[in-house]
């Protein structure tokens, strides 16, 4: 009896040893090897996130007065013109903080309480360049991603299989890379950039 009590403490004690040594080498699995590449995680893109810009063309319906309603191509400086409100920056703001503004300037001026809708009619077009059949210029379609933007530009050139794809795209920080795959999202005036292996 004395011996199994005294046998038990002793594995009781060898198993509390293990566990600064187990602590150790988790943490040892947890830590990233030295020269390992930090994960840079894919932005996600969304046409409802899309903020307009020059080029863009938009409809703003004002219900029950047609008067107001207006259909415009963003200019340069990213600005429509509307009747009562004249010239209204659009560049910046998605659809729904234009229709915010819109209304709560009618309503400050003019209306009470008016209901007013936004809807981009006409989005910028994609720049799809390099290996592909057809660089150059195409419209923008709802859904569009790099596999979808290559297929419009007649598909990529040769067999050699592709060796990186890279989008440029605009933003309130200014142009930024993103490193792409076929079924990454493409947004309205992305240029799109096909590389293939060196000979």
């Amino acid at each position: 009896m004395k011996r199994n009590i005294f046998e038990s403490a002793a594995a009781s004690i060898r198993a509390w040893a293990m566990v600064p040594l187990l602590m150790a080498v988790l943490a040892g699995c947890a830590a990233a090897p030295e020269n390992a590449p930090e994960a840079v995680p894919e932005p996600v893109a969304s046409l409802a996130d899309y903020t307009l810009a020059p080029g863009d063309r938009v409809r703003v319906t004002v219900w029950g007065q047609p008067d107001l309603t207006t259909e415009a191509e963003l200019d340069a400086e990213g600005r429509i013109v509307m009747p009562l409100l004249g010239a209204v920056q659009a560049a910046g703001s998605t659809a729904g903080d234009l229709r915010t503004a819109i209304a709560g300037t009618l309503d400050a001026r003019y209306l009470v309480d008016p209901k007013v809708a936004v809807e981009v009619v006409r989005y910028r077009p994609v720049f799809v360049l390099g290996s592909v059949e057809r660089p150059g210029r195409y419209g923008y379609l709802q859904a569009l991603d790099v596999r979808r933007a290559v297929a419009l530009a007649g598909g990529y050139r040769g067999d050699d299989p592709v060796r990186a794809v890279t989008i440029l795209r605009d933003g309130a920080e200014g142009r930024r890379e993103i490193a792409g795959r076929p079924d990454t999202t493409v947004l309205p005036g992305d240029v799109i950039e096909i590389s293939r292996p060196a000979r």
